[in-house]
C-alpha cells in the first residue's frame, strides 16, 4: 500500500476518535437507550439507501462505457464519504476521491461520476425545498407569499437542470480572458455532463427516480424515530423536519462530523414542528451513529482494499472488445 493511503486511513481514523470523544460517550449512550429500536431500523434504510446509490452510479458509469462492479463501489463510496464527513474539506475531497479510488481513466468516468452525483443532489434539493414549503403549513400561516419562494426556487431548479446549453459556458465568455482555469474545465464537464443527458434520457430518468426514492428513505428515518418516541406523524411534519435537518446539514459541510450542527438543526426542527425540541436530539444522534459506523466501515475498507484498488477492478467495454477481436 502507497505511504500516502496508509496516511490517509491513519488520518481518518483519528478524526473518527476524535469526533467519537468530543461528542461524549456517555451522552450517544443515554440517548441510544431511548433509541434502540430506532437504530437497528435506520441503519438497515441506510444499507438500503447506499445499495440503491451504487446502483444508479453502477449505470451512470456503464452509460459511459465504464463498468464497475457493485461491491467495488459500495467501498470506495464509504471511504470517500467517511473522508468527507471527518474533514473540514467535505464534498471538496469525498467527489474527486471516488473517481481517484475507481483507478478508471479520463472523462468518462469524471463525467459519469459527476451525473450521479448531480442527481442524487437535485433530488435532495427538492426534499429541501418541500420541507421548506411545508413549514408555513404546519405552522398554520399557508399563505401564498409564505411558500412562494420555495416553488420559485424549486422552478429555477429544474430550469437549470433541464437547460440544453450549459450555464457555466456563458459565465466564461463574459468574463473573456479573465476566466479562470478552473472555470473553463468546470464548464468542459458541465457540457459533457448535459451532452450524456441528452443522449440517453431513459439512463437519467430511471437515476432520478431511485434518487428519489432515496430521499424517501431518508425522510422515513423521521418517521421511524417519531414511531419510537411514541410522537404524533404528520406528513407534513415529517417533510419540514427533514427540509430543517437537510438545509443545515449541506450548509455545515466544511464541520469536521458537522458536529453541534446536526444536534442544533434536530433539535430547531423539532422545535418548528409543535414537538418537544430535546427530542429532537434522539434523532441527531440516531443519525450521529449511523454516520459513525458508516465513516468506521469506509476507514476500514480503505486501510484494507487500497492496495487491490486497480483498474483491473474497473475495464471500459471498448477495451474489452479490442481485446476479444485481437483474441487475448
Amino acid at each position: 500500500m502507497k505511504r500516502i493511503q496508509l496516511i490517509i486511513a491513519f488520518a481518518a481514523l483519528a478524526l473518527f476518535a476524535w469526533a467519537i470523544a468530543h461528542l461524549g460517550l456517555a451522552t450517544i449512550v443515554a440517548q441510544l437507550k431511548a433509541m434502540r429500536v430506532a437504530l437497528p431500523i435506520v441503519m438497515a434504510l441506510s444499507a438500503l439507501r447506499l445499495f440503491l446509490q451504487s446502483t444508479t452510479w453502477s449505470a451512470s458509469l456503464k452509460g459511459g462505457n465504464v463498468a464497475v462492479n457493485t461491491r467495488t463501489l459500495i467501498g470506495v463510496r464509504l471511504a470517500s464519504q467517511s473522508m468527507g464527513y471527518l474533514t473540514v474539506l467535505g464534498p471538496v475531497i469525498s467527489e474527486p476521491m471516488k473517481i481517484k479510488l475507481l483507478g478508471t481513466a479520463g472523462e468518462p468516468t469524471i463525467a459519469a461520476t459527476f451525473l450521479d452525483t448531480g442527481v442524487y443532489w437535485f433530488t435532495s434539493a427538492l426534499v429541501v425545498i418541500s420541507g421548506v414549503v411545508c413549514l408555513p403549513i404546519i405552522a398554520g400561516r399557508g399563505a401564498a407569499y409564505h411558500w412562494a419562494p420555495g416553488v420559485l426556487a424549486l422552478a429555477f431548479a429544474v430550469f437549470a437542470i433541464t437547460r440544453r446549453s450549459p450555464i457555466l459556458a456563458g459565465v466564461a465568455r463574459a468574463l473573456g480572458s479573465r476566466a479562470p482555469s478552473w472555470l473553463s474545465r468546470a464548464e468542459q464537464f458541465e457540457r459533457s455532463i448535459r451532452t450524456y443527458r441528452l443522449q440517453q434520457p431513459a439512463l437519467v430518468s430511471r437515476m432520478f427516480w431511485i434518487g428519489a426514492t432515496c430521499q424517501l428513505l431518508i425522510a422515513s428515518e423521521v418517521l421511524v424515530v417519531l414511531w419510537a418516541l411514541h410522537l404524533p406523524i404528520h406528513f407534513f411534519a415529517v417533510m419540514a423536519i427533514e427540509g430543517v435537518t437537510r438545509s443545515l446539514k449541506l450548509a455545515s459541510g466544511w464541520v469536521p462530523a458537522r458536529v453541534g450542527f446536526d444536534e442544533g438543526g434536530a433539535i430547531s426542527a423539532f422545535a418548528v414542528a409543535g414537538l418537544s425540541p430535546m427530542n429532537g436530539l434522539g434523532l441527531a444522534l440516531t443519525r450521529r451513529v449511523r454516520d459513525l459506523l458508516w465513516a468506521l466501515m469506509g476507514i476500514i475498507w480503505l486501510a484494507w482494499n487500497t492496495r487491490g484498488l486497480r483498474p483491473r477492478h474497473a475495464i471500459t467495454f471498448e477495451h474489452s472488445s479490442n481485446s476479444f477481436e485481437r483474441g487475448i
